[in-house]
């Protein structure tokens, strides 16, 4: 085996290309490629491997240039490593690149994207009905079960409610 064909077959793997397409490209058989990726830890599933090669090189620049402005950081040996040159863009980049969370609304069990991880409703109205409506829901849900019609929802609460009545029996 050349070493063009070792550099292929290193490009290829961390690609996602599994060994009969290595093998089929470079004319190589298949247990001569998988050896060779064994013995060098390139072995195991493509789609993770490439995966985990994307995570490298993101880890990579991530330290190496500042996040906002892309000039090149001075790492000191001990410590956390640094991902800014300096305080102001540290807080360009937070301002800029704020963090989403998806989150599941606790009373209509819609998914929703809040900057927050702590918020429980997507909406004002979500909320105000969880807290204050409760016994009003309840009867209006309780009335269309009985009338055997089709309930758009169940809110969390009174679905808890409910499996707790049947976990007795």
């Amino acid at each position: 085996m050349t070493e063009e064909q070792k550099y292929q077959i290193r490009v290829m793997r961390n690609q996602g290309q599994g060994y009969k397409k290595i093998a089929a490209n470079l004319c190589l058989s298949r247990d001569v490629v998988r050896g060779y990726c064994k013995r060098n830890g390139i072995n195991g599933f493509g789609a993770d491997l490439a995966e985990q090669h994307n995570l490298n090189l993101i880890n990579e620049k991530t330290y190496v240039y500042c996040l906002q402005c892309d000039s090149k950081l001075v790492q000191s040996k001990r410590g956390k490593k640094k991902k800014y040159c300096s305080i102001d863009c540290k807080r360009d980049w937070e301002k800029n690149n704020r963090k989403v969370y998806k989150l599941w609304c606790q009373y209509c069990r819609k998914q929703y994207i809040s900057q927050s991880n702590n918020s429980k409703f997507c909406s004002n109205d979500c909320y105000v009905r969880n807290r204050f409506f409760k016994e009003e829901d309840g009867a209006e849900i309780l009335g269309k079960i009985l009338k055997r019609k089709s309930v758009e929802f169940i809110p969390k609460w009174l679905e808890e409610l409910l499996l707790s009545y049947l976990k007795d029996y």
